[in-house]
């Protein structure tokens, strides 16, 4: 039943659901994902490139998905930064002229997204974030995933759905809370707030803020030292903080998604 509270009926018409909303499915020939593999270091930079604004669609959200199994998978690899191609945009959230559709498969769409999650949050490879631009709604929750943010100046980050009378699913909302704190994220998830980056590392949400030209070399200097330590041991422990919050969505995963096929 908590579903049925997530967002309301019109989601994908809604005209105003989320800002960037003009930055959405472009035509490319270009890889929507791009990896560069470092067996020295055992990194991997992987690299969002559905420009303009990383917008999620299925086709986006499975290439990613893929790209963090494959990692996952090769002995060379402990740990990757997650970034973008955009130095404006590190996601704008769902795709909604992907959502407009009317011969999209919804459900197709959300288990892609419950996908991507549960892989990105649940990988017990180290993770970080090199967030250039903006993160918005799902590319906040993308951010919020990773185990260290680190942020350009003068760019925005939150969960800004209430503002137009929509509300984060729970597993977003966890996603928030289990990086600032209770209190913090009931505030910012009830205002709908978009934080500036010198406010989001006030309040924990980002770790470093940098100037955008030394955005990867932070990133990875906080991967390398993740990767100081044992590399199992972080694994688990990273898993057993994370286990429940994951449980949650494996358990309801149908019904939140026959609940979103409703919208």
């Amino acid at each position: 039943k908590v579903f049925q509270r997530t967002f309301p009926r019109g989601l994908r018409s809604h005209p105003n659901a989320f800002p960037f909303r003009a930055m959405s499915s472009v035509a490319t020939t270009a890889p929507l994902v791009e990896v560069q593999k470092d067996a020295g270091s055992k990194t991997a930079v992987i690299r969002m490139n559905k420009l303009p604004a990383n917008s999620l669609n299925i086709e986006f959200m499975k290439q990613l998905t893929a790209a963090i199994v494959d990692a996952e998978k090769d002995i060379n690899v402990k740990g990757f930064i997650l970034t973008s191609n955009s130095q404006k945009v590190f996601s704008a959230g769902l795709d909604l002229l992907e959502l407009s559709r009317k011969d999209l498969d919804i459900g197709d769409f959300w288990n892609s997204l419950q996908e991507l999650w549960l892989t990105l949050y649940g990988t017990k490879l180290a993770t970080v974030a090199a967030v250039p631009g903006s993160a918005v709604a799902g590319g906040c929750l993308l951010a919020l995933s990773c185990d260290y943010r680190v942020m350009a100046p003068n760019f925005h980050i939150g969960m800004n759905e209430t503002k137009f009378g929509l509300i984060a699913p729970t597993w977003f909302q966890a996603t928030m809370v289990n990086t600032v704190g209770f209190r913090k994220a009931e505030r910012l998830l009830a205002k709908g707030e978009l934080l500036g980056s010198a406010d989001a590392l006030a309040c924990g949400m980002v770790d470093e803020v940098v100037p955008q030209a030394e955005l990867l070399a932070a990133a990875d200097r906080e991967l390398r030292a993740l990767l100081a330590v044992d590399h199992e041991a972080r694994g688990q422990t990273k898993g057993a903080r994370r286990y429940e919050t994951l449980e949650r969505l494996r358990d309801t995963r149908a019904v939140d998604a026959a609940w979103f096929a409703q919208c």
